[in-house]
């Protein structure tokens, strides 16, 4: 596994002429994961402090900040294109994915992620439906299951959680015409909570939201909807206010996803990963998988999802 950290750590937006669409390999999604980035302008209402993507100056040299509408048609082809593309092996005729084992040669999911919060854009409930009936009516893609990787705060407004339990293969059955080639397949919404107490919220996910309406959205938020929790665990080597995740930081973790479950959440599973990919700032530093799994074992003394580690 330690010959696939170059490209687990390599999620390149960039792909081609490609304005949208773009292939990594994903640890967690198991295969190759089709991007759709809906924010080739960087825009995001969080400002993580372990985010690859560089908002600095110079990271932001030659792009444009405005958003600009998303070409609907010019994502669909991208994205016919790359999954024709996975299906004849071309992609993996060339660096860097001809390095990709066999067994991971395969189109694992069309993921909602990019250089924003996808759910933030204005397009995207159209790009979403489009995308969906496309998977469902072509059959290179039938089987292949959409997740939305969101900060969820697009899930906060109900017109939009409606719209995704009407538009995905969440906690219902496929229909009669939709054949998925692989058994169960179902579509998932992986739903980000970093921090479970305001100085930690302030620390890592740096938004303007305030905690508590953070907190009392999420929670009503996940009473409706599927959701898979993902968690990034890391230090913060500050010499000044270093952060370590085990002690506060995990208590009010567990004490929370206890409740939400408590409390009706439909939590299907608990992601807690590192950091894979550098961010701007070297004081990010990703912790061991000997304390991820301390921690899992920490949360599942209370909480009753199943939780998975991703070192």
């Amino acid at each position: 596994m330690e010959t696939l950290a170059p490209l687990w750590q390599s999620h390149e937006r960039a792909f081609g002429k490609n304005l949208y669409v773009y292939p990594v390999l994903s640890r967690r999604a198991g295969g190759i994961s089709v991007g759709i980035n809906l924010n080739p302008d960087k825009g995001c209402n969080f400002d993580c402090v372990y985010c690859q993507v560089d908002r600095t100056p110079s990271g932001m040299d030659g792009i444009d900040p405005v958003h600009r509408a998303v070409d609907i048609r010019r994502l669909t082809e991208e994205l016919l294109a790359l999954q024709e593309s996975v299906h004849r092996d071309d992609l993996f005729r060339n660096p860097p994915f001809d390095k990709v084992p066999s067994g991971l040669r395969r189109m694992a999911d069309i993921a909602f992620s990019g250089d924003g919060e996808p759910t933030a854009v204005p397009e995207f409930s159209n790009v979403l439906k489009a995308v969906a009936d496309l998977r469902n009516t072509t059959t290179g893609l039938s089987h292949v299951p959409i997740r939305i990787i969101t900060n969820g705060t697009g899930l906060f407004k109900s017109r939009i959680r409606n719209f995704l339990r009407e538009t995905l293969f969440l906690d219902r059955p496929l229909p009669a015409d939709v054949k998925p080639a692989s058994e169960g397949m179902s579509d998932e919404i992986w739903f980000k909570i970093d921090a479970a107490d305001p100085g930690s919220f302030s620390r890592i996910d740096r938004s303007a939201l305030s905690f508590d309406r953070y907190r009392m959205s999420v929670s009503e938020a996940l009473r409706e909807l599927p959701v898979t929790l993902q968690t990034m665990v890391l230090d913060i080597r500050d010499l000044d206010n270093s952060f370590r995740p085990e002690g506060a930081w995990a208590k009010a973790m567990r004490d929370w996803v206890t409740t939400l479950l408590r409390e009706g959440a439909n939590i299907r599973q608990w992601h807690l990963y590192t950091v894979a990919r550098k961010p701007p700032s070297s004081e990010i530093v990703a912790v061991s998988e000997e304390r991820l799994e301390r921690l899992s074992r920490f949360f599942s003394e209370t909480v009753s999802c199943p939780i998975a580690v991703f070192p």
